[in-house]
């Protein structure tokens, strides 16, 4: 469901307030304050693009703080791209301090706190990316959060105009082919924080092999006989060590296969291109077989099963 927010016929005493009060509908737990004295104006648009939240946000100076605090009263588990396309913003996160210009992109864990700071108008585009879905682990990408990632060369240069177009079309992206972006989106801004990272330092051995791991995990989804002696045996690694690797990370195997499977599954489910297809050939298309197994493990994740899931989600895509 597209969410728009705007101060343009709000008095101009009550802006400020109003936009605070009408942006929490898109971003929880973070606190705004002004950054200057003068009437303040603002506009943001945001849409959900399958799993992923994006928004179009153009403002007067500000400051945005995600603290502990809010942080314990609002649980998320994303990484947030921002990308500068006009005015600058410094941002910072665990006392590292970068100033974005237009094109710049950065990203903040917003499980740790974090600020930006506009100290004029500005524009800026925002994905919200749940972090499991990006393939490397939190610890690595610390080296990253709140460095600012030009897009002078590199991934970056791909990535910026990506977002940039997707922030001013999204609107019209539906169904599967919203389902193909949102994949397309993932996909770049892995390939830009595996650059980044390999440019900063070397790669561990086991980080590298993670990588591949779930990169050949995300490729066969589809696979019901997707299983741990397979994977292993690709990679040229025992069960044993494969088991390692993702407990090193606080994972498991089995449960990273399932959550990359109900992810691909409430995709589908939310879109109006799979409405008429039964539940079970959903399940079915990411390699759960068993329906009432798929019924379970979904409402366990999502709180809902997934009849009322979609009937939620495509009625909440076609109000106004």
């Amino acid at each position: 469901m597209r969410t728009i927010v705007t101060t343009d016929s709000v008095a101009r005493a009550e802006r400020f307030d109003h936009w605070v009060s009408e942006m929490s509908r898109m971003f929880a737990g973070l606190d705004t304050r002004p950054a200057a004295q003068t009437p303040f104006h603002g506009q943001a648009a945001g849409d959900n693009l399958g799993l992923l939240h994006l928004s179009s946000i153009s403002a007067g100076p500000l400051r945005v703080r995600r603290t502990a605090r809010l942080i314990a009263q609002h649980e998320e588990d994303f990484y947030k791209v921002a990308l500068q396309t006009a005015g600058t913003c410094v941002v910072e996160q665990d006392g590292v301090f970068s100033t974005l210009a237009p094109g710049d992109i950065a990203l903040c864990d917003t499980s740790r706190p974090y600020s930006l700071t506009y100290d004029t108008d500005f524009s800026t585009v925002v994905l919200l990316l749940p972090r499991p879905m990006l393939p490397v682990s939190p610890e690595a990408l610390r080296s990253l959060t709140a460095r600012r990632m030009a897009a002078d060369g590199g991934v970056a240069s791909v990535v910026g105009p990506f977002l940039r177009s997707l922030g001013e079309q999204s609107r019209g992206c539906t169904g599967l082919a919203a389902g193909s972006l949102m994949d397309g989106a993932v996909s770049l801004v892995t390939a830009l924080v595996t650059e980044k990272l390999a440019r900063s330092a070397p790669t561990a051995p086991q980080d590298a092999m993670m990588l591949r791991i779930r990169t050949y995990i995300e490729n066969r989804l589809s696979d019901p006989d997707l299983a741990p002696d397979s994977i292993a045996g690709a990679h040229g690694i025992s069960r044993r060590y494969l088991f390692k690797l993702f407990a090193a990370e606080g994972l498991t195997v089995a449960g990273w296969i399932r959550t990359r499977r109900l992810e691909r599954c409430a995709r589908d489910l939310a879109g109006s291109a799979a409405a008429e297809q039964p539940i079970s050939m959903v399940a079915a298309r990411w390699g759960l077989l068993d329906c009432r197994h798929f019924s379970r493990v979904f409402k366990a994740e999502y709180g809902e099963t997934p009849r009322d899931f979609r009937r939620r989600t495509l009625a909440d895509a076609i109000r106004p």
